[in-house]
């Protein structure tokens, strides 16, 4: 598949910055990412469309190790999956749940 560029909106990145600045949103919100990620591993999702670094590691990997500082990285993970129309709607449900999980912090 050809990488898509989805690009955030305003609110997105408005989202992503709190949790840039503010590390206890950031580590409160590390559990969502994680059940994400958790889906993200059962799916075997193809992620070329996020057109971002994803580490060689699993993503069951990635949710055990995951810090704080990397809850931005995920959060946008989550708003890419949100918009793209050939992500299955498991994983968009994960997607929404992390977004709704950030904005209630």
């Amino acid at each position: 598949m050809a990488r898509e560029n989805i690009e955030l909106n305003e609110n997105a990145l408005k989202l992503v910055r709190k949790c840039e600045e503010d590390k206890e949103i950031a580590s409160e919100g590390m559990g969502a990412c994680q059940v994400m990620l958790e889906e993200m591993d059962k799916g075997n999702m193809d992620v070329s469309f996020m057109d971002m670094d994803i580490p060689g590691e699993t993503y069951m990997e990635m949710a055990q190790k995951i810090k704080p500082q990397d809850v931005p990285q995920v959060l946008k993970m989550a708003f890419k999956m949100k918009e793209n129309p050939n992500v299955e709607p498991g994983m968009k449900v994960a997607a929404n749940r992390l977004i709704r999980a950030i904005e209630a912090l």
